[in-house]
C-alpha cells in the first residue's frame, strides 16, 4: 500500500506554526524565502496562498463560534464584506 503524503495547513503566516512540523506538504498564506529554503531542505513542499486569502475563509465561521459560544449572543461579531487582500500583483 502506498503511503500518502502527510499535509500541514496554517492560515496567514505559517512558518512559526510549521516549523516544528515534518509534513510532505505545508500549504499556508506567507513565508519568507529563507524559511521556504529550509523548508525544503528538509524534504517538505511548501504552496503560499497569500496571507489574507488564506484567513478569509476562515471568518465567517469563526464569527459564528465567537458569537455563540465565546460571547453568548451577547456581542455582535461583524465580517466585513469589503475586504480585500491589500497586495496586488502587477
Amino acid at each position: 500500500m502506498q503511503k500518502l503524503p502527510s499535509n500541514a495547513v496554517c492560515a496567514g503566516s505559517g512558518s512559526s506554526v510549521l516549523k516544528v512540523c515534518s509534513a510532505d506538504v505545508w500549504i499556508t498564506g506567507e513565508m519568507s524565502h529563507h524559511e521556504v529554503l529550509d523548508a525544503s531542505n528538509k524534504g517538505s513542499t511548501v504552496i503560499l496562498c497569500e496571507h489574507s486569502n488564506t484567513e478569509r475563509g476562515f471568518l465567517p465561521h469563526w464569527s459564528q463560534k465567537l458569537r455563540s459560544v465565546v460571547f453568548e449572543d451577547q456581542i455582535m461579531v461583524s465580517v466585513l464584506e469589503l475586504d480585500r487582500d491589500p497586495l496586488r500583483i502587477v
